[in-house]
């Protein structure tokens, strides 16, 4: 059995990145909503570490995405303007 996980820290990381940019954030601001070291939470949002189930729910209940969100990129039970928006940030090029 593989030891690495079906989920992608990057993409997790694209996603978390876009959701904080959708709701006018920096990583400090958004670090601190979710109870997150801000440290912490940067190195998760550039994949550089995976972010655990009970940060991810603290996401989701705070900001009002699915766990799926954050971890497969599923839009179904995100509100389609949240969801327009993210996927217009997940689209534009990185700086």
């Amino acid at each position: 059995m593989s030891q690495h996980s079906p989920f992608h820290p990057e993409a997790v990381g694209q996603r978390l990145q876009a959701l904080r940019k959708h709701h006018g954030r920096t990583r400090a601001e958004f670090a601190v909503s979710v109870a997150i070291d801000q440290t912490s939470y940067g190195r998760i949002e550039k994949g550089l570490k995976p972010l655990k189930a009970d940060m991810a729910f603290r996401i989701a209940e705070r900001w009002g995405v699915s766990m799926d969100f954050l971890y497969r990129g599923r839009l179904t039970e995100v509100p389609p303007d949240l969801a327009d928006s993210l996927m217009s940030n997940l689209t534009q090029p990185q700086a």
